[in-house]
């Protein structure tokens, strides 16, 4: 080992020995060699010096990154090291270029334009120097042939002190032409190895030390510069020839300068002051051994000599930087195997580092040892054509990178070779089963079940046909495809199927994952079992996805349930679930909850259903983070009994919650939304009052059906523009002498014809007269009211309107002791479709002062009076039923009003709720 790094060493310093000759320009010849002068360089360099300099010899100088005009990919930086080298033999106090990167990094400056532009007096300020130096690259350019090189440098330096006072500027292009003509071999090969060492970069060491060893000259210093002189350095070489290095890797550094001196060599401000050896007059060698956690990327090696004195002079390698990396990269993911005739398909996920050099592929018969490398491939896939087939195989797959370093490998997989399909299946089967990909398609002839001991495992890009028979699961099924192989189960003859069941399954480790399942009466059927269903698709089929039964509790996650006929997802029986993340869109129904368990149901979009987005019926669910909107008639339907969902925190395609009346009923309990799709939505509070009434509602508020019966114990006063929202099958209960009053507000009560809501008395045994209004409209107002499909019974007067044109249609106005609607002032309502039935004192509808109802299309049964009117003005109470065919004059009040012309039978679209 010693004799081999003395080896090492000693062919080091040749190479810098060999570089510098040619850098001092020495002719190469022979007795019988006469090569073409192999130094060609025309000097026609300008300078010029202020005067103001000779008093102001800066002490501290820094060199900033410089701009290539050249336009090649790295001559700037090469020729600002060069520069750099030649500069720290004089006396200056030169910072070192990665501090000076690091500092304008630092300040935001990166771009050597922008550095150029910023003042002196700011880059004093950043960099604390008194002198910095900008440069421009003119020229940069290599041609090569096989005995013929040219190297081309141009540059154009400027200093400037931290005040803005121009110093000193140079200008200089170097030329360097190398090749020549030989008689001999010898000549020949010394040529060609010339030309070699320019595409190794030594003849753009020689174009740059041409460019600048004169130009510094001229760069005035110290009148005692010669006493401080600095000691010299010709050369400087490491040997990691730009490529990554890794733990246990050696990088030798060499060194040609005077003799004597102390040497050492920096790493950028990774290491610094590594110590080197002196091994021949002049001649210093170094080295460092990459440990693990080493990690840097294109590092600049300086090299030192100092002398006793303390002088020092550095010189950095300017073609060259050194980069470690012992950080192996990650094992590659998702490794598949896919068995063909004699071949196995190996896939895996593409890694992402970008230092990654290939993929190392091993092979076993056995899944714990054995494994033997096979090939190495730069693709993320292999093929290994040796394979036998039927015989099983496990693989690992490792990552390298640039430097060598190897992941990790995952695994094993394992991979089986097949003969190719159709493979056709039927009946029971009795012991552990694969469907291989190759072998595919499987063609199910009649039904396949998979008996309770037993399990069925189905391979990545799988296809299975039926030509109506389904899969029956009693024992174990893992069906797990992959985003680029999905396992695919599909009708053989385009007519429906009976699907996949899963029946009475005791464990939970079925799995479905990246599946198609199309054409079946029910995609998949779940009875009493646990199986998990993630990234599968569901779609054409009668019912996607139908659950059953109180031991069933699956997780159904990141599928896409669309355009089947019937049913989205449909849980039924006591059955729970857990419902994330998925797309459930374009079904008849998206989803049917009924009589179900504990059903979650998050983070999924729900759109575009044309049964409606949920059906929830007596069931316990808790609906949120979902995105719910575009489905119809509505986005979700609860039932008007039983248990209440619950659906806060979901995005229902708005930020108003007034959408929420029409897009949902039933009891759902709703009290917060999100202000916009989720996951970014927010929560939002809507006003749903959950507490008996009484007192002022100056805001909207919504009395919900999830929190009905609700009891008003207090007069309640709608003002400040206030709307009162009603959801269908609401009920109200007043207490004695209380009213719903609206002065500058409204209701709106949209009941429906099977959920009509209810104002009725709180009492315990209810009689006409209990309380004194339903509603009572005391003032004018612009608010708009309405009331559809909804009965009062037992008040004074159940609507009196002073004020306004509420609508009044489709309610049920009975047994109230004084009217049931009575009209006043200037007051215009219009009532349509009607019962009013049994009313007592004034009796239906009384109107007084300058009223002026429309009253159309209304049954008048039973009344002590169905209409009467105490003024001259004109009341239309054309088209109603009025009892009896003719009417009977005596329940008529008012000769203003005209009844003309009647109906003949009771209006069938009035409506009547049964008592």
């Amino acid at each position: 080992m010693k004799r081999k790094g003395c080896i090492i060493t000693r062919s080091l310093l040749l190479i810098i020995m060999f570089a510098s000759i040619y850098l001092t320009g020495c002719v190469v010849a022979g007795k019988k060699t006469a090569i073409v002068s192999d130094i060609k360089t025309a000097f026609k360099g300008t300078y010029k010096v202020d005067p103001y300099m000779e008093k102001h010899i800066p002490r501290t100088v820094a060199i900033l990154p410089f701009i290539d005009e050249s336009k090649s990919q790295k001559g700037a930086e090469v020729v600002r090291r060069g520069f750099y080298n030649h500069v720290s033999s004089l006396p200056y106090k030169d910072m070192e270029l990665f501090r000076v990167d690091h500092l304008l990094r630092k300040a935001g400056l990166v771009d050597p334009v922008d550095v150029h532009k910023t003042p002196a007096e700011k880059l004093k300020e950043i960099l604390n120097v008194d002198a910095v130096i900008l440069g421009t690259i003119s020229n940069f350019d290599k041609l090569f042939a096989a005995i013929y090189s040219q190297v081309s440098v141009g540059a154009e330096i400027k200093m400037y002190d931290t005040e803005g006072h121009f110093l000193w500027s140079g200008k200089h292009v170097a030329r360097i032409h190398e090749g020549g003509i030989s008689t001999t071999p010898i000549g020949i090969v010394a040529s060609i190895i010339a030309a070699a060492m320019n595409v190794r970069d030594i003849q753009l060491l020689r174009a740059c030390d041409d460019l600048f060893r004169d130009m510094v000259k001229t760069i005035p210093t110290m009148k005692y510069a010669e006493a401080l002189r600095k000691p010299r350095i010709e050369m400087l070489a490491q040997d990691s020839k730009g490529e990554p290095r890794k733990a246990g890797d050696i990088i030798k550094v060499a060194l040609k300068g005077d003799s004597g001196m102390q040497a050492w060599f920096d790493m950028g401000g990774f290491k610094k002051g590594i110590d080197m050896e002196e091994v021949e007059p002049g001649g210093y060698v170094g080295s460092y051994r990459v440990v693990p956690g080493d990690n840097i990327k294109d590092v600049v090696v300086t090299g030192c000599l100092s002398d006793d004195a303390g002088n020092t002079t550095s010189w950095v390698d300017a073609t060259r930087t050194v980069t470690l990396d012992t950080t192996p990269p990650d094992a590659p993911k998702n490794v598949i195997a896919a068995g063909r005739d004699n071949t196995v398909l190996l896939n895996w996920d593409k890694n992402a580092e970008d230092d990654l050099s290939g993929y190392i592929v091993y092979r076993s018969d056995t899944p714990l040892s054995g494994f033997k490398k096979i090939g190495q491939t730069e693709f993320a896939g292999f093929e290994d054509k040796n394979a036998i087939n039927l015989k099983a195989c496990y693989y690992k797959i490792s990552a390298v990178d640039l430097a060598g370093n190897e992941s990790s490998n995952e695994g094993p997989v394992t991979g089986t070779a097949v003969p190719p399909g159709p493979t056709y299946v039927k009946g029971k089967l009795e012991k552990n089963t694969i469907w291989y990909a190759g072998a595919s398609p499987y063609i199910i002839e009649d039904t396949v079940i998979v008996s309770e001991r037993c399990s069925l495992l189905i391979e990545p890009g799988t296809i299975i046909k039926s030509s109506g028979g389904g899969v029956v699961i009693r024992g174990g099924l893992i069906a797990s495809g992959s985003k680029t192989q999905v396992i695919t189960f599909l009708s053989d003859n385009e007519n429906i199927w009976k699907g996949i069941t899963f029946d009475s399954v005791k464990g939970d480790k079925n799995l479905l994952a990246f599946c198609r399942i199309k054409d079946a009466a029910t995609g998949v059927e779940i009875k009493s079992s646990s199986p998990e269903i993630r990234n599968c698709e569901f779609v054409k089929n009668d019912i996607g996805i139908k659950i059953i039964g109180g031991f069933s509790n699956p997780q159904l996650k990141k599928c896409i349930i669309h355009d089947n006929r019937s049913t989205g997802i449909e849980i039924i029986d006591g059955a729970r679930v857990s419902i994330t993340n998925n797309r459930v869109k374009n079904n008849n129904t998206g989803l049917l909850i009924q009589d179900a368990g504990s059903v979650s149901v998050k983070c999924n979009l729900i759109i575009n259903n044309k049964g409606c987005g949920i059906v929830v019926k007596n069931s316990q669910a808790a609906i949120s983070g979902n995105n719910i909107y575009d489905n119809v008639p509505s986005d979700m339907k609860g039932a008007f009994h039983g248990k209440a969902a619950d659906a806060n925190d979901n995005w229902w395609g708005k930020a108003d919650w007034h959408d929420l009346l029409t897009n949902t009923s039933g009891r759902i309990n709703i009290k917060t939304i999100l202000d916009g799709p989720y996951p970014d939505g927010k929560s939002i509070a809507i006003p749903v009052i959950t507490e008996n009434l009484g007192g002022l509602i100056d805001k909207d508020s919504i009395l919900a059906f999830s929190d009905s019966p609700y009891r008003i114990t207090n007069d309640l006063i709608l003002d400040n523009g206030a709307t009162l929202y009603i959801q269908p099958g609401v009920m109200l209960l007043f207490d004695k002498q209380f009213s719903i009053l609206t002065k500058d507000g409204g209701v709106a009560a949209m009941g429906t014809k099977d959920n009509p809501i209810i104002f009725t008395s709180s009492g315990s045994s209810p009689s006409p007269g209990d309380y004194t209004h339903a509603v009572y409209f005391s003032e004018p107002t612009k608010v708009s009211s309405f009331f559809k499909y909804c009965k009062f019974e037992y008040a004074t007067t159940a609507i009196d309107v002073r004020h306004g044109m509420p609508e009044i249609a489709y309610c049920h106005i009975v047994n109230n002791s004084q009217s049931g609607i009575r009209c006043g002032n200037d007051a215009g309502p219009r009532i349509l479709y009607n019962t009013i039935a049994k009313n007592l004192g004034t009796g239906g509808i009384e109107c007084v002062g300058m009223a002026k109802p429309k009253i159309h299309h209304n049954n008048f049964i039973e009344n002590a009076v169905a209409i009467q009117s105490f003024s001259t003005i004109y009341i239309d109470a054309r088209h109603n039923f009025w009892g009896k065919v003719p009417p009977d004059d005596t329940v008529i009040w008012g000769k203003n009003i005209n009844i003309k012309p009647w109906l003949e039978a009771p209006d069938m679209d009035a409506f009547l709720l049964g008592d």
